[in-house]
């Protein structure tokens, strides 16, 4: 009797595969940096004494932030201008004041009061439906970007989850195979242990990228919101004061005005800022979707697995290769021991036949995963333990009796057989786990998802936040101007409790 071989899986090949794909995925969520387009820029880098940055999309890139922050250099030199403008103006209304004051200025018609009458509610009421509409797109952009984050913080997630799923998948072929081989139940520990670190860099990139990602969106949220609601305060207060004629009033909304029209022009630069950094980040996803292969066109700063879609198909086709080998080794081993053990008479030969194991993978060069395919007469892996022990001889059983009843596997190798059967088993089952990772589909479809229905509404809520700021920031330039000039027709002048124009002083 000739002796039977045990099943044996080459699991180094998967395992080699694992850690190979793990040291890939590690990759994607190591930093907040895992998208980059292959579009550059030519925008002045304010780092390299704006030369131009020639880079592409890339957010661990400080120049990249810098170039990217400079596009909003109109609103910071308005802003700029507009406080030296002011302190020069406030300075000459100081020292003329200690010089002896002001002539005393000159009665107007009564069509000019009403026209700047006119002019101040005009350009008010403008300022307030704009601050509306800017408290209205703050909120939407808000939500929007949220909602952006949460998707790809979401596929971060997944990835841990799906990482941890394969690892106690692992753990478990460990558990089979410690007793039988000692070998790869170290590498598998070594296996394990490396994704355990993997899902901890995830959990911790999840956590830093959640928390700053708050930071950085409520910022802006508060800073637009906390800008507009003063800035309605003081516009509702100009209103009043221009009712009651109060002159000291007009003085304190011109001055504040001028504060909150600099803020105005800064948050205008930083909006656009804000949209141009919103405009590359869509178009980075964009284009991604729109042309996955990393050789014309990568964004993502991922190795192979993620970023290069034949490498991950080559791996998975060596993950269904071993299991393919192993199956077929397996059948043609059991036949071949069955013909052996069973004696039949020579009527019987054409009557014997055996039940060959399901392959659920294809022959080469592809060995694609197909469960579905197996022959319906053929025995399914799951299967294999209670089938195993009805064909088990045991160790003090006659071999007339084993036979007899057709049982004609040695009991010496059911252990180690049942363990690589049950690790087969382990590794099938959690093929489709292996495979989204191998793939990064997680990732992909949160790219998918962000490109095709959050990117347009997210960046239309940015792009209106931006336009909004920059008309409330004109508005507030002439507004305030008409508050100067106000000022200056009634100082000296008598007015009714809201009247538009002076009273007639008596002669």
């Amino acid at each position: 009797m000739s002796n039977f071989k045990p099943f044996q899986l080459p699991l180094i090949s998967l395992l080699l595969f694992t850690s190979v794909f793990t040291r890939n995925n590690s990759s994607v969520f190591a930093s907040p940096a895992f998208l980059r387009n292959n579009q550059t820029f030519s925008r002045p880098d304010p780092l390299r004494h704006f030369r131009l940055y020639k880079g592409g999309y890339d957010i661990r890139n400080k120049h990249y932030w810098a170039s990217a922050a400079f596009t909003g250099i109109h609103g910071y030199a308005m802003a700029g201008i507009w406080m030296i403008f002011g302190l020069g103006f406030g300075s000459y209304l100081i020292i003329k004041s200690f010089n002896g004051g002001f002539h005393p200025f000159i009665n107007h018609p009564r069509s000019y009061y009403l026209t700047c009458f006119a002019l101040i509610i005009t350009f008010t009421s403008i300022a307030i439906i704009f601050s509306s509409l800017i408290l209205v797109a703050n909120q939407s952009s808000l939500h929007r970007s949220k909602n952006l984050m949460a998707t790809i913080l979401g596929s971060a997630t997944t990835m841990k989850q799906t990482i941890e799923i394969v690892m106690r998948s692992l753990i478990k072929i460990q558990t089979f195979l410690k007793p039988y081989d000692t070998d790869t139940y170290d590498f598998l520990n070594h296996i394990t242990n490396q994704m355990q670190k993997e899902t901890i860099s995830i959990q911790n990139f999840v956590k830093e990228a959640q928390k700053a990602s708050n930071y950085a969106f409520k910022t802006i949220y508060i800073a637009n919101f906390v800008f507009v609601t003063a800035n309605l305060v003081v516009l509702v207060t100009g209103c009043v004061v221009v009712l009651f004629h109060w002159h000291p009033g007009f003085i304190i909304v011109i001055i504040v005005c001028w504060i909150l029209t600099t803020v105005s022009w800064i948050l205008t630069g930083f909006d656009f800022f804000f949209h141009i950094f919103a405009g590359d980040t869509c178009s980075a996803f964009e284009n991604f979707e729109q042309n996955q292969n990393p050789e014309s066109n990568s964004i993502m700063s991922i190795l192979s697995s993620c970023s290069n879609s034949s490498n991950s198909d080559k791996l998975m086709a060596q993950i269904g290769y071993t299991v393919h080998k192993y199956i077929d080794e397996s059948n043609s081993e059991i036949t071949t021991l069955a013909h052996k053990m069973i004696q039949t008479n020579e009527e019987d030969d054409d009557s014997f036949a055996i039940e060959r194991i399901c392959d659920p993978f294809s022959t080469a060069p592809n060995y694609i995963y197909s469960p579905g395919d197996c022959p319906q007469d053929s025995v399914q892996i799951h299967d294999l333990p209670n089938i195993l022990s009805t064909l088990t001889c045991e160790k003090n059983a006659p071999a007339e009796i084993c036979k007899a009843q057709g049982r004609f596997f040695p009991e010496s190798s059911y252990g180690k057989t049942m363990a690589y059967i049950q690790s087969i088993e382990k590794l099938i089952a959690t093929y489709p786990d292996l495979q989204s990772l191998a793939g990064c589909t997680p990732v992909k479809h949160a790219i998918s998802d962000v490109a095709l229905h959050q990117c347009k509404p997210f960046k239309k809520s940015v792009k209106l936040l931006w336009v909004c700021i920059l008309t409330l920031s004109i508005d507030m330039v002439i507004l305030t101007s008409f508050f100067i000039v106000k000022t200056y027709m009634e100082k000296g002048k008598q007015f009714s409790l809201c009247s538009i124009v002076p009273r007639r002083l008596p002669c």
